[in-house]
Formats: C-alpha cells, sequence, structure tokens
C-alpha cells in the first residue's frame, strides 16, 4: 500500500505526516491522533511479512503487548489492518534511539550507560513476569527521552514467531538481530526463554561501554559464527575504565549456555547496581611499587590512609546511589500481643515509642507504647470512633491520625486532641504526613494529594491513583504514595486486600509524579530511609509480604532494581524511626460455608456446614449452576488463584497459575468456562478460561478497571463493573462464539447479578455497600428496590437472587454480626432472615444462593506489632 493510501484508509483516525524510518519489520510513521489530538508513531508491517504471518494471527498475538504497563516500557496504543495492511500504533517519544545517541557520540559515559541497562533490565523483568519475551532487544528499539530508556516492541517479534511458518525465510528477513542474538536464537530453537534477553541486553551495555557490539562481522553469517564459537570479550580490555564488576557481570550476560547467564533479568541489574570498584591495572601496581621504593614509611602510610580515604567516600557514593542492601536486620522484638487488630504502627523519630491503631475493623483508638517497656496508653478518650493511621511530628511532641474523615492531632503523652484538616465523610482523608519541618501536612482524598500549611487553606498538589499512605521525604523535596488500592491499610473490611498497587514519588517543588515500583504486584507503605537515597516498602511480588527498598535518585526516580531485604515476614505496613524498624504482622484467613435458607426467621444460624479449611485468604467465590461446585480465589499458592472444589467435599484442583492475581471467578452455565478478572495486564480486565485446556481469552482491553464479572443464564453475555469508568457493562458473544466489543448498559453500579430468567441485573450503588437497584437488560432505567438510608434499615453489602421473584442481601452491624434479609424483586420493606453466628466476623460478606442454600463466607484477622533492629552495612 502506498503512502497516500494509507494516508486516506487511515483518515479517520490518524493523520499521517511523514515518515520516521524503516528496519527489517516494519515501516515507522509520524501521525496525529485525531481523537485524543496526540502525535504518535505507527509502524506498518513490511507487506511480506503480513502475508506470510496473516494479519488476524498476529494482531491477536500482539494484544499481549498492550496490557504491558511499566515505566520503561513504550506501551502500545492500538492495532489493526486494511486492505491487507497490518499496522500497530505506539506513543511518539521526543528524543532519539540508542542507536542515533550512539552513531553520534560512539560510546556513553560509564554512569549513564549503566542507568539505561538498568532501566531496560527492570522493563525486561516486568515482562517476563507477564509471560513476554523481547526476542529483539538492540540499540534501535531503546528510545531515550528526558535521560531514561524507554523499550519499544515488546512482543512483536514473539508474535511473527507464533503465527509466522516455514515461509518466513522466503521473506529474506530473520527473528532477531544478528549482532544482539543469543546463541540459541541464532541455531533456531523456537523455546526461547527470558535468559536470551539478557544475553541481548549483556550486548547492548558491552556496545555502549566500548563503541562496538561483542561480535561483529561482514556479514550476518560470521557474526552468527563468532556468536556460537568465539568467548565473549572483555570490556575493560577495550575500556579499562569500565568497573571489574561490570566486565564480569557483562561477561556472565554473554555466556553460551542460558543456565550460565544471569537467571533473570533483575538479577543482571542488580548486578550493574552494585558496581566493584576497579582494582589497580597493571601499570598502576608498578608505579605503586615504585613510590613505595622511593618512599620512606611514613610518606608510604600517608599515601595508603589518604588512598584508603578515597576509596571509602567513594565506595561509599556508589552505594549509597546504586549498591546493594541498604540495611541488613538484627534482633526482633515482639511489642504488642493482644488479641484482635494492632496495625499500621508508627515509631517515633527517636525509635523509643511506636503509635498505632488497635480495635475491630468498625471502632479503632490510637495508642502510643514504649518499645522496650512499659504498657500502652489511649492517645484520645473517644472509644467508639475509627481512628487510624498515626504518624509522628518531626520533634516527637504531637501524633497525627485520621478521624471523622479529616485528620487531628494529639499529644503524644495523650490530652485534648485538635482538628488539622476538617472532616467531609462523603470523600474522607486516606493518608497524612507532616513534612521534615512540622510546617504542612500532605494528604489525600480520592485521587488528589494536597498540601496545607498548619491552620491554613489547602492546595492540590497532584492527581493519584486513589493513594494513602504516604511518606514525605527528609528533605522535602518529595512525597512517596501507595496508589492504586486506598483501602489496603485501612481498618474496614478490605483492609490488608490483594489488589495490586505501585508506589509514586511526587515532587513538592511542581507536582511532578513518577513512578519507582512495578503495578503488578501490592507495593504498599513507602518510607524513606534517613539520607534520602533509598524508598523502602511492602510488597508481594514474591508471594508472601516482604521488605523492599528501591534506590531514589535526586530527580525522584528509581536508581535501579528494588533490593529484597526480607524473606516470608508476612509485614503488613511498616516505619523507621532511630535504628528501628516497626511492622504490623497480619494474617487473614477465611472460610466457606453453607447452610439451607430458612423458611421462617432463624436466630442462631445453625445447621451451617464448613466447606473449605485451609489456611488461605479466599477474596470472593461462586457456586456452579447445578450447586456442586465452588469457584473461588486463594493465596494458598503465594498471590490469588482460581480454584474449584467440590461442595461436598474434596480436593481443591488450581484452574490458574499465574504471577499476578485472579479474582472473582464465576462458572458459566454449561460449565465449560470461567470468568474472572486478573492484574495480568497491568490492570482490572475479564478473562474466560475454557476448562478443557484451551488458552485463556481477554475480553476487555483498556487502562480501566474492569472487574466482578458474571455470566447471563442463557452463557452469550457477560455483565460486570468498571471502577474507573463507572457503570454497569455487557460484553456478547455471537453465534460463532465471537466476543463483542463491551458496552456500557447503565452509567453506574457495582457487582452486577444476572436474574435467573436473563431479563434484569441486580447491582448495588457502592462498591461495599449501597442501595439496590434492579436494571432491564432489554430497555429502560434501573428501579430502586432497597433503600438503605432510611433510618434504621439494614445495610445492604451483597445481595443475590433466590428466584425471578426475591432477592437476599446481607447486612452487618458494628461488631460484624451478619444478617441475612429477603426482599421482593418489585421492591418493598425486607424480611429478616436469619442471623449468622456472632463468635464469627463476616467481614467481606458475598453470599450466594443455589438449590436452596445460602452459601457464605467468615473471616479470621489478626495482627501484632513487632520492630527490628536496623544494622548499617
Amino acid at each position: 500500500m502506498t503512502f497516500n493510501h494509507l494516508v486516506a484508509a487511515l483518515a479517520d483516525r490518524y493523520r499521517l505526516e511523514r515518515e520516521l524510518g524503516h528496519g527489517g519489520m516494519a515501516t515507522v510513521y509520524l501521525a496525529k491522533d485525531v481523537r485524543h489530538d496526540r502525535e504518535v508513531a505507527i509502524k506498518v508491517l513490511r507487506p511480506e511479512l503480513a502475508a506470510v504471518i496473516g494479519a488476524e494471527r498476529f494482531l491477536a498475538e500482539i494484544k499481549t503487548t498492550a496490557h504491558l504497563q511499566h515505566p520503561h516500557i513504550l506501551s502500545l496504543f492500538d492495532s489493526g489492518e486494511v486492505d491487507g495492511t497490518v499496522f500497530y500504533v505506539m506513543p511518539f517519544v521526543e528524543g532519539e534511539s540508542l542507536r542515533d545517541r550512539l552513531a553520534r557520540e560512539k560510546q556513553l559515559p560509564v554512569d549513564e550507560a549503566l542507568t539505561i541497562a538498568r532501566e531496560v533490565a527492570d522493563a525486561a523483568e516486568y515482562a517476563h513476569r507477564h509471560g513476554v519475551i523481547h526476542r529483539d532487544l538492540k540499540p534501535e528499539n531503546i528510545m531515550l527521552q528526558g535521560g531514561h530508556a524507554l523499550v519499544a516492541d515488546f512482543g512483536i517479534a514473539l508474535a511473527a514467531a507464533k503465527t509466522g511458518d516455514t515461509r518466513m525465510t522466503e521473506t529474506g528477513m530473520s527473528l532477531g538481530t544478528p549482532t544482539y542474538m543469543s546463541p540459541e536464537q541464532a541455531m533456531g530453537e523456537r523455546d526461547i526463554t527470558a535468559r536470551s534477553d539478557v544475553y541481548a541486553l549483556g550486548c547492548v551495555l558491552y556496545e555502549m561501554l566500548t563503541g562496538e557490539p561483542p561480535f561483529s562481522g561482514p556479514t550476518a553469517q560470521s557474526v552468527v559464527a563468532k556468536v556460537l564459537t568465539e568467548p565473549p570479550p572483555s570490556a575493560r580490555l577495550r575500556r579499562p575504565t569500565v568497573p571489574e564488576g561490570v566486565d564480569a557481570a557483562i561477561a556472565t550476560a554473554l555466556q553460551k549456555l542460558p543456565a550460565d547467564r544471569f537467571k533473570s533479568a533483575a538479577e543482571f541489574g542488580a548486578a550493574l547496581a552494585a558496581p566493584a570498584l576497579a582494582r589497580p591495572r597493571p601499570a598502576e601496581r608498578r608505579r605503586l611499587t615504585r613510590i613505595a621504593s622511593l618512599a620512606d614509611l611514613a610518606t608510604v602510610s600517608a599515601i595508603a590512609v589518604a588512598l584508603g580515604i578515597a576509596l571509602f567516600l567513594l565506595g561509599g557514593r556508589l552505594l549509597g546511589r546504586h549498591g546493594g542492601p541498604p540495611v541488613a536486620f538484627g534482633r526482633g522484638t515482639h511489642v504488642t500481643w493482644n488479641p484482635g487488630l494492632e496495625i499500621t504502627p508508627a515509631l517515633s523519630p527517636d525509635g523509643r515509642s511506636v503509635a498505632y491503631a488497635a480495635g475491630t475493623l468498625v471502632a479503632m483508638r490510637i495508642f502510643v507504647r514504649p518499645v522496650a517497656e512499659g504498657r500502652s496508653i489511649a492517645l484520645t478518650d473517644d472509644s467508639t470512633e475509627m481512628e487510624a493511621a498515626p504518624a509522628w511530628s518531626p520533634d516527637g511532641s504531637r501524633v497525627l491520625f485520621l478521624a471523622r474523615g479529616g485528620v487531628a492531632s494529639a499529644p503524644a503523652a495523650g490530652g485534648p486532641s485538635r482538628p488539622e484538616i476538617p472532616g467531609t465523610p462523603a470523600n474522607p482523608v486516606t493518608s497524612a504526613v507532616w513534612s521534615s519541618d512540622g510546617n504542612r501536612i500532605a494528604f489525600t482524598r480520592n485521587d488528589t494529594l494536597w498540601l496545607s500549611a498548619s491552620g491554613g487553606s489547602a492546595r492540590p498538589l497532584a492527581r493519584l491513583a486513589a493513594a494513602d499512605a504516604c511518606s514525605w521525604s527528609p528533605d522535602g523535596a518529595f512525597v512517596a504514595c501507595a496508589a492504586g488500592n486506598p483501602l489496603y491499610a485501612l481498618p474496614g473490611q478490605n483492609l490488608g486486600n490483594q489488589s495490586p498497587s505501585w508506589i509514586v514519588l511526587c515532587r513538592v517543588r511542581d507536582g511532578n509524579v513518577t513512578t519507582v515500583t512495578d503495578s503488578a504486584s501490592s507495593n504498599q507503605s513507602p518510607v524513606w530511609s534517613a539520607d534520602n537515597r533509598w524508598l523502602y516498602f511492602v510488597s508481594n511480588r514474591f508471594g508472601p509480604r516482604d521488605i523492599f527498598a528501591v534506590p531514589v535518585t535526586t530527580g525522584g526516580r528509581a536508581g535501579g532494581p528494588a533490593v529484597r531485604l526480607t524473606t516470608g515476614l508476612g509485614a503488613h505496613t511498616i516505619s523507621l524511626g532511630g535504628t528501628r524498624l516497626a511492622y504490623s504482622l497480619y494474617s487473614l484467613r477465611s472460610s466457606i460455608w453453607s447452610l439451607p435458607i430458612p423458611e421462617h426467621p432463624s436466630i442462631s444460624g445453625a445447621g451451617a456446614t464448613r466447606l473449605t479449611n485451609s489456611n488461605e485468604y479466599i477474596e470472593s467465590f461462586s457456586v456452579s449452576p447445578d450447586g456442586k461446585w465452588l469457584y473461588y480465589d486463594s493465596d494458598l499458592t503465594g498471590n490469588a488463584d482460581i480454584f474449584r472444589a467440590p461442595v461436598a467435599g474434596g480436593t481443591p484442583e488450581q484452574l490458574t497459575n499465574d504471577p499476578a492475581d485472579d479474582f472473582f471467578p464465576s462458572l458459566s452455565p454449561d460449565g465449560r468456562e470461567v470468568v474472572f478478572h486478573s492484574w495480568r495486564g497491568g490492570s482490572r480486565d475479564i478473562y474466560v478460561l475454557p476448562l478443557n485446556g484451551g488458552a485463556v481469552e481477554q475480553l476487555t482491553n483498556s487502562p480501566g478497571q474492569e472487574a466482578m464479572a458474571d455470566w447471563s443464564p442463557d452463557g452469550r453475555a457477560i455483565a460486570f463493573n468498571d471502577f474507573d469508568a463507572g457503570g454497569v457493562w455487557i460484553v456478547r458473544r455471537d453465534g460463532q462464539g465471537h466476543w463483542g466489543k463491551p458496552a456500557r448498559h447503565w452509567g453506574a453500579g457495582f457487582l452486577p447479578v444476572w436474574s435467573p430468567d436473563g431479563r434484569e441485573i441486580l447491582f448495588s450503588a457502592g462498591v461495599l455497600e449501597g442501595p439496590l437497584y434492579v436494571l432491564p437488560v432489554d430497555s429502560g432505567a434501573p428501579r430502586l428496590l432497597y433503600d438503605t438510608s432510611a433510618a434504621g434499615a439494614p445495610h445492604a453489602e451483597s445481595a443475590t437472587w433466590l428466584d425471578p421473584g426475591r432477592i437476599a442481601f446481607v447486612s452487618r452491624d458494628r461488631n460484624g454480626t451478619a444478617t441475612i434479609w429477603e426482599v421482593s424483586s418489585k421492591g418493598g420493606v425486607p424480611r429478616f432472615l436469619v442471623r449468622l453466628d456472632p463468635s464469627q466476623v463476616y467481614s467481606r460478606s458475598t453470599i450466594r444462593a443455589r438449590h436452596g442454600r445460602f452459601f457464605f463466607s467468615t473471616e479470621d484477622r489478626e495482627s501484632d506489632i513487632w520492630t527490628l533492629d536496623v544494622v548499617r552495612p
């Protein structure tokens, strides 16, 4: 297709301006995205390659790339096919490629080369954990913008490899570039692992440092021959200023056998984060020897002392900026041990006292306790209010905390509290922290970070993704927050939930926001080191919640990969003070139960049967249409995966095994598929898993947060809600089994549930609780079924259909005791059915009804405060 034909074909979406360049697989054009008024880069696959691969198959494969959301990955905006021409769309980078930079400068400064390599390694590690291997890492695919790296074309070579066939060789193209191709790729192996990308990155780093790739030659065949036979060359032989540790890391990355390389891109990046100081070269050693032979002992001693001090200072600077573990931990101390919840510890600046919230999910108070000895004292006299998230003033005299939707503070020794930030129950504060000088407070409401002077007005600083648990840097330059899961650290039924989140840094000077962790796992509770160089946080990226640290540059970016400091600790939130680190050791376990639906109101809930009894946390579940199977998510494997188990008893079966979390499973009416939502693409999306062993199919693909899906009774549609865009959405399947484009059916609502006859959808007006509505599927506005705002009316936290004419819902009182109520599908006054066992807590009140029985879950939460002595290396 000619340029003019392409311009005409894409005119409704993109206005093509000019060609930017071309490579072995595609031609790149600069274009304007008409709908979003932004510049984009459109890559058009070479016609012969598109013909061999097949447009439909290629576009289906590169969908995986669209889910990669990482600070150092150039995302995929769009893709499509017009008249046999295949294209995909990426952001236009106002910068240059690494190839352009190398062509101009040939070699890069060592520090800059290492920074680029670490950022590419971080991007590769993220993609590898999501099952995507680049296969073609090279300077042409690494863009440089604002001093940082952006990796392009993740998954494109994989899509070509999976969809192409033996005719690929007829096009004269190969998958991969010989100069950066691993030996296993050069030999034509199809089962390529992440270690192939490690090899390619080693080649790129070698070239950045020396000005030429490790293996080169006049033809592709000659390059491949060297890749397969010659040992990896030393970068230090060509550039002596390359640190020995870097040279050794490159040599490991370039090993012929994959098993001899670093096992992951993260391990390679970590090796580059703390390069060993270069030892003196032979000529330098001879020169030092001559100095020693000519000087007296005092002179030699002075030189040695001066050299030692210089090396110590240089080593300290390198370790502080890039190096390995920033702290080590010593003795652990059990500080609180009362039954129930003691959460969100905050150490005083001198580390001698700890403030924390204690109580139940519906009533908590702030306490202060000496770490070494003594007893806890209540900070305030109010024992019925929900107080949370304490934070100390810089001088240790007062404690800040959340209360009544706002922020208050009280003397650390106890006494009258005073308001700091006014409360707004409809939009409560989720985090608050004093600046290092004590003159300002940074706080979050929903998706905005605010700054307030003590006793003064507040101003918005930045928009964040529903943030909490903020921490102000000691130098006052940045505020770090956990974004994406604001309910993780706050008392309530979502305390400690497993939804992914990420750590962001907001620059106080101008509100600029950067992300310093991945967004596929739970990253929470950021706290700063005293020198501003490290940010500590809690993450479950490797299963249990452990403490990690990421180096932070003066510009507010990650200066290298995160370092894991503990193994299997189980920390919920953390705090630093003096020479101690405090953490809450939080555990959450749950079980699914079944109870006959009573004909008459029941007070005791007698007759309930426990269906699961593992040491696990179940966040959501469903029951098969025939009432014989439970489908649920569980953290048994370290993160949330989908399981099923017979209702009558038996061994659970694991259905998914992905590093990302999978939630909210529901079985199709014919029993052949399970729908669930997952964070596999970096945000919540809807997926369908065939139970016959087929591949998982993704139904939604957007930056939004699609979740909580439910099958229609005929199996031809799925309803779900979107936490970002809002509303009840439906995606339908045609007669050939192809899923269409999701469409919003109503503009607000959560937890949609189809009626047994498929004519209506029940939904709630709130995420956790709220009025219940019934929405006609064909047309028309929803009607209010049950208004929970009336005085004395029981809350509705989860609802289910009993039959087309009746609906049941769960309500909880302040003590966590759950009751089940029934209401007509036409509306009216609810009828009390059963009060569940008051000795058990029903915090996440999912309810299902099948074949004359209720299914519900109970939870057991426990948390104590511990401290660890901090040992500086």
